[in-house]
């Protein structure tokens, strides 16, 4: 029987080490700009951020701004912080699930595999859009604009609560 070049099987089967194994498995690190950039950009948007909250407190201390503005600012400035949240998970995930499984995460944090990451991806994107709603709310936009809003959002919240259920927990 002619030995086929592509049957997998006989390279499993075989005791012998695979060529470039060790190479290959050294691929895993072009995680590592990914991660890093991640990583970076949730410190460089969490320092702005945090430099944005200054001022704002600053305003409101002078009188600049109402306390309803002040609200207003605080909860921007808190969708923007999720965003640094989103980011830094983003980055443990990557490094946890492609570089090292070594790095110490809290129980709810735990990532085996890239569906966790995308689960609390997609948990923290939810928080976001209702904390997004909760601004415009407190902006005092048209009515009809904050319903139509509302409704955009419910419907991508509920596309990733379905997306969630049914791809995430297919055998609950």
């Amino acid at each position: 029987m002619a030995e086929d070049k592509n049957d997998v099987r006989r390279v499993e089967s075989c005791d012998a080490p695979v060529p470039c194994e060790g190479k290959m498995s050294n691929t895993r690190l072009i995680a590592v700009l990914p991660a890093v950039a991640l990583l970076a950009m949730a410190v460089v948007l969490s320092v702005l951020t945090t430099i944005d909250l200054v001022r704002v407190v600053v305003e409101a201390v002078e009188g600049a701004i109402s306390v309803t503005e002040l609200s207003v600012e605080f909860v921007e400035l808190t969708d923007v912080f999720l965003l640094a949240v989103v980011l830094y998970i983003t980055a443990l995930g990557l490094f946890r699930l492609f570089i090292t499984s070594k790095l110490r995460l809290p129980h709810w944090l735990e990532f085996n595999d890239l569906d966790d990451l995308k689960e609390r991806l997609v948990s923290v994107v939810v928080v976001m859009l209702g904390v997004y709603f909760l601004g415009e709310v407190m902006a005092g936009i048209d009515g009809q604009h904050l319903m139509y809003l509302g409704i955009s959002i419910s419907v991508v919240i509920a596309a990733l609560t379905l997306f969630t259920k049914f791809v995430f927990h297919k055998s609950e």
